[in-house]
């Protein structure tokens, strides 16, 4: 006779609902945002109103920051089918290009050139000229990224739909690194992980235009780290309201170690794919005579096939660095955490295999009164994906952050 495995009873239905339950509200709570932020006693006041009084950093996180903070709400649980940070980087790397109702913006170009001669395009949305005096948002990708990345025109759209029509016009401009999107190269100088120079001389010349706007920095991988680096670098000078800085690889030995590393996922996918990004713009700026002060070896640059090659041969040489010891280390934002005097929020994942979390200075986010820094367990590199259909997470506490500071 054969057996037959009785199907389970009411009971035995029950008892895996209940594990199932139990194991679903487990690793929901595994996805809780990590707040980090100076104590109430400390916290920076970044305003001050006669109905309000004094009201700081740590205050507007707290209650008006419920994305960050609410015990509700303050979860970022990835999309069921993209548990890992892996999966998250990957996915949110093959869906880059993608135009859907969240991102489907058409910008108004405006070419800047730089003091050296530099091209660097600026890509506004909706347009460069705004209705009156409402606030600005400045826009930075990581390597090679521009303001057709998915998560630019989602997040630029996002902001202008939420504050476009109560807030005098809200802009939003997308700085795109030489030669990038399209930009011509018309200087040998090309743009690096500390370079900063560049966003200082678009600020200024963005609050020139319109004197009387709030401005805000939101920077994305390697522009997280300019941004960071240039608001510590300005301190009390920084003509911005506020600054988030969203996956920031702080120290970029860290992160330069490891995408570095040897093994399969470096060796065939993110080594490759960056080194192709830095290969095409080589090749685009041919045309353009290198300083001879520089002694570039350019057989050793199209010969290489890790990113400290090119790291050690063009950008050690060009800034003028010892060594690349030297230039991770003037690189990177981590030194100038400590001198940010305006709002900033960093928010970073603790399974980025490109900005590991073991190079995010958290010691200073519990010092510097200015500064905040909310830890999400799962996401990725630039991934924060959640829901069935997969939607950016970021979006709505960055808005909320925004929505804070600058009413």
């Amino acid at each position: 006779m054969l057996d037959f495995v009785s199907p389970p009873g009411a009971l035995g239905l029950i008892a895996l609902a209940m594990v199932g339950y139990y194991a679903c509200r487990r690793y929901i709570a595994g996805c809780r945002i990590q707040l980090i932020v100076a104590d109430a006693k400390t916290s920076a006041v970044v305003r001050h109103t006669t109905d309000e009084g004094l009201i700081t950093l740590r205050d507007v996180l707290y209650a008006e920051c419920p994305a960050l903070t609410d015990p509700r709400q303050a979860f970022m649980v990835p999309t069921p089918y993209l548990p890992t940070g892996l999966l998250q980087t990957i996915y949110a790397t093959m869906r880059v290009r993608l135009y859907d109702r969240t991102s489907d913006i058409a910008y108004e170009r405006n070419v800047f050139v730089m003091p050296d001669a530099a091209t660097v395009s600026l890509d506004w949305y909706p347009s460069i000229k705004g209705d009156g005096n409402g606030p600005i948002a400045l826009l930075l990708s990581g390597v090679g990224g521009s303001s057709q990345e998915h998560h630019i025109r989602a997040m630029a759209k996002s902001l202008v739909a939420r504050f476009g029509a109560t807030s005098g016009g809200f802009r939003v401009v997308v700085v795109n690194h030489r030669g990038t999107a399209g930009t011509p190269i018309t200087s040998a100088r090309p743009y690096d992980s500390g370079f900063t120079d560049d966003l200082r001389t678009i600020v200024r010349h963005v609050r020139l235009a319109n004197p009387l706007s709030k401005l805000v920095g939101i920077g994305f991988s390697m522009g997280a780290n300019v941004l960071t680096k240039y608001i510590g670098e300005e301190s009390s000078a920084c003509p911005l309201s506020c600054a988030i800085a969203v996956c920031c690889p702080f120290d970029i030995k860290v992160s330069s170690d490891a995408i570095n590393q040897s093994n399969i996922l470096n060796n065939y996918v993110f080594q490759p794919a960056v080194m192709r990004t830095l290969m095409r713009a080589i090749k685009r700026a041919e045309h353009v005579t290198a300083d001879p002060a520089w002694a570039l070896d350019m057989d050793r640059i199209n010969s290489a096939k890790r990113l400290w090659e090119i790291e050690e041969e063009l950008m050690v040489k060009i800034s003028g660095y010892k060594n690349l010891a030297e230039y991770y280390e003037r690189s990177g934002s981590v030194s100038h955490v400590d001198s940010i005097t305006i709002p900033f929020l960093a928010i970073n994942t603790l399974d980025d295999r490109i900005t590991p979390p073991h190079g995010i200075p958290v010691a200073k986010f519990t010092v510097n009164p200015s500064i905040a820094l909310a830890l999400v367990p799962h996401g990725g590199h630039l991934g924060f994906l959640t829901g069935i259909s997969p939607r950016i997470w970021f979006i709505n506490p960055i808005e909320q952050f925004v929505a804070a500071i600058i009413r």
